[in-house]
């Protein structure tokens, strides 16, 4: 079999970690500016022909500095091409006069095509919908009777479960010319952990082109992320749990402090929208295990903060109390549930020595965050009171906390000295869930959203003179005490708030709320 010897940039050195090629695709490589700007990282460049059409590959080595990838992807691999064009041998066999490789489809495999592109141009591909470990095998066998430089399998996310296929088939070739992974939001995590498995290749988009590749990430956020094209050597997984997973900071700042801390860990982003199915297929069913990538930490989101708790051995008070856990971590051999929400608001306040004791105190949303913050305010000696636009769940809150419910509609923000935002109302720029014309001087307002911008909320409640604390704080103090408890070890002094921007985020006054946040500003 042929493997290439130029899959790897010619800079490129192994050790201490695995050097994975980070490959750009690019539907539109003439939009947009400068393209090695866009396509920072990136080694390879794969273009979309089928959707900008022949691009001449001189064109684009003046302007992209690595190896190029040719691409008439067909409707049947998610393209445009249509499959019964005459032309097509034509158009594969002049670009693998000029391109580095050229993506063969199933149906190129015939002698035609393959006398005019060389071994050490092909990369074949398949793209599909999941078809279990064993039919993805029988799917290899037949693909690698081609000689090629490179083989890819891709299958078609429907759900974060289908991810796994693809990576046991890694796990189990053991080819150094094999790239195999799941796609969209269900299956980055698996794109990711592909690297770990020694995946030659991890294919992204260039910035600000999601067509070249629906679903896929840009490769700015796979290094900004995941710390490719470097990754390994990985003996242990942790993630984020949660719908959506896209938006998550977790894998930048986590993955981050186990680069500064020399963990040999990985932190990936798990889109479970069903907590026990995904426990049962992905943990509890020993797959990443036999991988040899045991899971042994979860951070924990909606909706999946009730059931994550039903898994563990042991359950924190603070998690039992407000029926919410959002950590899992495996600890001296059993699951630990835990609530690290109480502490990203506690924490800011305290630091800015406002104290809790007495004052009153008003939580909006009763999901897992509410009901933990609300719990740990009352436990601090505040007078809650809870708040939600949903009756039903507010009434359960109230019934479970012991803690009186007031409609959204008649709490005045005038009555409490703490305001606790606990919904995502704000992410999108919506108006805040309250009206705040009456907060006063001198209350605290958290809100936990975080965002490019500062929400109308943190803006309104910073004009009125209050003291401001922002999502990315709370996130920041979060992340801080999640990664002890799942690692053993203190993430690194100063990481998290240094990467949020948030380096003097306690000396800020109360109206210092009007910066951007570099690491969710597009562009930034």
């Amino acid at each position: 079999m042929y493997v290439s010897k130029n899959l790897l940039p010619r800079e490129a050195t192994a050790p201490p970690r695995a050097l994975h090629s980070l490959v750009a695709s690019t539907s539109r490589p003439g939009v947009g500016g400068d393209l090695a700007a866009r396509a920072r990282g990136a080694a390879w460049l794969l273009v979309r022909a089928d959707l900008c059409g022949d691009v001449p590959a001189a064109w684009l080595r003046e302007r992209f500095p690595g190896r190029l990838i040719y691409a008439l992807r067909t409707r049947a691999s998610g393209g445009d091409a249509d499959p019964s064009d005459p032309g097509r041998g034509g158009r594969l066999a002049e670009a693998a006069g000029a391109f580095d490789l050229v993506e063969l489809e199933p149906q190129d495999l015939r002698p035609e095509t393959l006398a005019a592109v060389p071994p050490p141009r092909r990369l074949v591909c398949w793209r599909g919908p999941g078809e279990g470990l064993r039919g993805l095998q029988d799917r290899l066998r037949w693909l690698t009777g081609a000689e090629a430089a490179l083989y890819r399998l891709v299958v078609d996310a429907a759900d974060v479960r289908d991810g796994l296929p693809p990576i046991e088939l890694l796990h189990r070739a053991r080819r150094s010319d094999l790239v195999a992974y799941a796609d969209g939001e269900a299956g980055l995590w698996s794109r990711v952990a592909s690297a770990a498995l020694d995946a030659p290749m991890v294919f992204g988009t260039v910035e600000g082109d999601a067509a070249a590749e629906p679903g896929g990430p840009a490769v700015g956020r796979l290094v900004e992320d995941f710390g490719l094209p470097r990754v390994g050597p990985v003996r242990q997984l942790f993630g984020f749990a949660g719908d959506p997973a896209a938006r998550s900071l977790s894998p930048r700042l986590h993955n981050a402090a186990y680069r500064a801390s020399g963990l040999p860990a990985l932190f990936l982003p798990f889109l479970v929208g069903e907590f026990d199915a995904f426990w049962s297929a992905i943990v509890a069913s020993g797959a990443l295990e036999r991988l040899g990538l045991p899971l042994r930490g979860l951070t924990v989101a909606a909706p999946n903060k009730a059931r994550s708790k039903a898994v563990a051995a042991v359950i924190s008070p603070a998690a039992r109390r407000s029926d919410s856990a959002n950590l899992l971590a495996f600890r001296h051999g059993h699951w630990v549930a835990d609530t690290t929400d109480p502490c990203g608001v506690l924490e800011p306040l305290a630091r800015r020595g406002f104290a809790v004791a007495g004052r009153r105190a008003a939580v909006i949303g009763c999901g897992g965050s509410g009901r933990a913050i609300a719990a740990a305010l009352s436990k601090a000696g505040a007078r809650v009171v809870l708040a939600n636009r949903g009756r039903a769940r507010g009434e359960a809150a109230s019934r479970l906390l012991g803690l009186p419910l007031v409609a959204l509609k008649e709490l005045s923000a005038a009555a409490v000295d703490i305001l606790i935002n606990a919904t995502p109302v704000g992410r999108g720029g919506e108006p805040p869930p309250v009206d705040v014309g009456g907060l006063r001087p001198g209350c605290a307002v958290v809100d936990l959203v975080y965002a490019g911008d500062p929400t109308p909320l943190a803006e309104r409640a910073g004009a009125a003179g209050a003291l401001v604390i922002e999502g990315l704080e709370v996130l920041a103090v979060q992340a801080a005490r999640q990664f002890t408890k799942m690692t053993g070890r203190p993430m690194p002094p100063g990481l998290a708030e240094g990467m949020l921007g948030l380096e003097h985020a306690p000396e800020r006054n109360s109206r210092g709320v009007d910066r951007r946040h570099p690491i969710l500003t597009p562009g930034a």
